[in-house]
């Protein structure tokens, strides 16, 4: 049955958002939510902020904040969805705090709701030490990698990356800013 749309398809444009949708749901393995771009970031941003005191770390900080980016899984292409991403780092610390990030960590993320899920070495050469955990009320996810031993005349740091799962940006939005 045509739509009559002139394309032959006998499916309407919310047949087509419901497919979509469904597709997506499959693929991941939950049904992202519908979230504007903007309080997204805003959320990663806040939690990037909190990983950074609770670390109590005194140093240097990237300057970079959260940003949207491709939820590779379903949309490669950024039309749809998206997943929020805050890569950052710690350098030029006093010796001995970076262990000491690392400790609080340990006892702040589960007392803030965070589960972790490896708290041991890197799959490296270098087998620097890495936490990663997951929010299981709001399904962020964090790795924070102390890289202690570095190449080179390169110094220590800890890294950090903040993500956020899969959204659907609202109908009508343009992920790509174009």
């Amino acid at each position: 049955m045509d739509d009559g749309n002139g394309t032959g398809d006998s499916k309407g444009p919310g047949d087509k958002v419901a497919h979509e949708q469904s597709e997506a749901q499959d693929k991941l393995g939950y049904e992202p939510e519908v979230r504007e771009v903007a309080p997204a970031e805003e959320e990663v941003n806040k939690i990037s902020s909190k990983v950074l005191e609770w670390m109590a770390l005194q140093g240097k900080v990237s300057e970079s904040g959260a940003a949207a980016g491709s939820c590779e899984a379903v949309d490669p292409e950024f039309t749809t969805y998206y997943v929020v991403n805050h890569p950052w780092s710690v350098h030029d610390v006093q010796k001995g705090s970076f262990a000491e990030a690392m400790a609080n960590l340990r006892k702040e993320l589960p007392k803030n709701g965070w589960k972790i899920t490896k708290d041991g070495k890197m799959n490296t050469k270098a087998g620097n030490p890495e936490i990663v955990a997951v929010h299981p009320k709001t399904h962020h996810t964090l790795t924070v990698q102390w890289r202690e031993k570095r190449s080179g005349d390169l110094k220590e740091l800890i890294t950090v990356d903040v993500d956020s799962r899969c959204y659907r940006a609202p109908k009508g939005t343009d992920l790509s800013g174009g």
